[in-house]
């Protein structure tokens, strides 16, 4: 079951547990007056992926042993994060991210004045199932990830935004983090594109053109989603329901409807929500929430792109509809 987390701690011993349930248990030093420290998290755990923001307010040393059952993606947010992971040393900033493997320990020692962190945890199952999906083919042992991320790249900042969305949903009062129908595809986007973004053996074999996928297939993919569109489609789902990988499902898309599978998705919910809106009025956010969108605004938008006018006026003008229903209704006497 997906959990937030929102601690905030004067005791470097609660600050370890609480990191450590989040992400890997650790060894901290503090290298600064004890009676100065300060640590506060705000994290989002799902499971197979876990997100969140750390912040100390001082020079901290954090150490593991090997991680054993996971990946981690930690990026600096305020100045530099030395880090190491195995034998490789790594500087982290706002540009680059640092990535560590199941198979090394590591170390992290930052700042001198205090600094925030944002961390990525994914499952060794769950990101090794991913890149089995995507190359039709098993995977064994440990993906050998590159340490680096370059966030100023076009894939990297891609990527980065997929896992700002995902760590925003940390702190959301509205609950989408309980919403498989958001968080489902997001984690589905987040791994995937973690897989094309960060160097591996396996990098070329992805960027291959897959077999050729005919529109029959992606016909099966577009009759599942129409029959059952609230479901929390990912693309490994659709591409079982239409029997080819998940690579060629997404090239059929492509090439078949100028489009990716998890865009028909909302097309397709995009549509529900507005017959509702057109059919019953009712609160645009109420209606949104319900088809899966999580940004009121970006609803709007494409509201208003694919159906010519703001979700508010559909919905207006379904009430006033019933309105002068009502009004033309004939009386009848008693």
């Amino acid at each position: 079951m997906p959990r937030t987390v929102a601690t905030t701690t004067t005791d470097p011993e609660h600050a370890r547990a609480a990191c450590g349930e989040v992400f890997f248990p650790h060894r901290m030093t503090v290298l600064h007056d004890r009676r100065d420290f300060a640590m506060s998290l705000d994290a989002i755990d799902l499971g197979p992926v876990a997100a969140g923001v750390l912040s100390y307010g001082g020079e901290v040393l954090i150490e593991t042993g090997e991680l054993a059952t996971a990946y981690e993606v930690n990026v600096a947010l305020d100045g530099v994060l030395r880090t190491r992971s195995g034998s490789v040393d790594v500087c982290a900033s706002t540009h680059t991210a640092a990535v560590y493997r199941p198979d090394g320990a590591s170390r992290l020692h930052g700042w001198a004045d205090g600094g925030r962190l944002f961390g990525l945890k994914v499952e060794r199952r769950a990101l090794e199932a991913h890149l089995a999906v995507l190359l039709d083919r098993p995977v064994r042992g440990p993906v050998a990830l590159a340490p680096t991320i370059d966030l100023a790249a076009p894939e990297g900042r891609r990527w980065w935004s997929l896992v700002a969305a995902l760590a925003g949903l940390a702190s959301d009062p509205r609950g989408f983090a309980t919403d498989p129908r958001v968080m489902r595809p997001l984690l589905d986007a987040v791994v995937g594109g973690l897989l094309h973004t960060v160097g591996h053996p396996e990098r070329e074999a992805l960027a291959r053109t897959p077999t050729a996928v005919g529109p029959r297939s992606v016909r099966r993919a577009v009759e599942a989603v129409a029959a059952c569109p609230e479901h929390p489609w990912t693309v490994a789902e659709l591409a079982a329901a239409a029997g080819v990988s998940a690579r060629g499902l997404q090239d059929g898309f492509r090439r078949h409807h100028g489009t990716s599978p998890m865009a028909h998705v909302r097309e397709v919910r995009l549509r529900r929500a507005h017959d509702e809106l057109r059919e019953h009025g009712g609160g645009v956010a109420a209606v949104a929430a319900r088809w899966g969108f999580t940004h009121l605004g970006r609803f709007a938008r494409a509201h208003r792109e694919a159906f010519g006018e703001a979700p508010a006026v559909t919905a207006r003008r379904a009430g006033t509809a019933g309105t002068d229903t009502a009004d033309r209704a004939p009386r009848i006497d008693r």
